[in-house]
């Protein structure tokens, strides 16, 4: 199998290291593709290995490729030898992990993304790549403020999102806003008024693998 990772800390390769690391299991070759520099979107990217310019991406044995942090991490959990599953392992557990996975995205990560996209850093970054909504910046603010709220409540008496131990819905959620705060400076996605969210963020932020997602993968992983 080969990886295309990114040479950026961006939050969708990220994801998938945070995840490679917590999983553990796992041996795979890598290409890092060169996000600042827009390989991403060159033609070769574009036909060989996503259409729609999208970092990270994994190929196959067989030759197909996969797009889409959580299809990713879902084919990993299903691959890797030993150690815990962070999808789950009964149906209930990988249903409930869906649910929150999803919930996360949906209401904190996709509203602060839109709103940081209707910045002039994204329109700066995308360089006409992407059709951007600077207007409804305001309003995915209150979107994504709405959804912590709702998430601070959620996280009252709990270790991690899904329950007693982390899993997929933790590392998207952690994954997007680190590298929203540190990469972007977002300080609003944590502050005090926000007790179990700013707790969570602090134990997630503790890991050793939250310190390794950073950095690029090198060219053989084998976990």
């Amino acid at each position: 199998m080969i990886l295309y990772d990114a040479n950026a800390p961006g939050p969708n390769p990220a994801t998938v290291r945070l995840f490679v690391h917590e999983r553990g299991g796992l041996r795979f070759d890598v290409v890092t593709i060169d996000l600042v520099g827009l390989e991403n979107r060159k033609r070769r990217y574009l036909t060989e290995v996503n259409a729609r310019g999208e970092v990270p991406a994994l190929r196959l044995d067989d030759g197909s490729v996969l797009t889409e942090i959580t299809a990713i991490c879902g084919y990993f959990d299903e691959i890797a030898e030993g150690g815990r599953k962070l999808f789950g392992t009964t149906p209930q557990e990988r249903a409930v992990i869906h649910m929150w996975t999803r919930r996360a995205y949906l209401e904190v990560v996709l509203p602060f993304v839109n709103h940081w996209r209707g910045s002039e850093a994204a329109e700066n970054a995308y360089r006409g790549h992407r059709i951007l909504q600077p207007e409804a910046q305001r309003s995915n603010r209150l979107l994504a403020e709405r959804g912590l709220n709702q998430f601070d409540d959620d996280l009252e008496g709990r270790t991690f999102i899904a329950g007693d131990d982390i899993s997929m819905a933790d590392i998207l959620l952690y994954t997007f806003m680190a590298t929203q705060i540190e990469g972007e400076g977002t300080p609003w996605l944590d502050v005090p008024q926000r007790p179990h969210v700013g707790a969570w963020y602090a134990r997630m932020g503790e890991r050793e693998s939250s310190r390794m997602m950073l950095a690029s993968l090198p060219a053989r992983v084998r976990t």
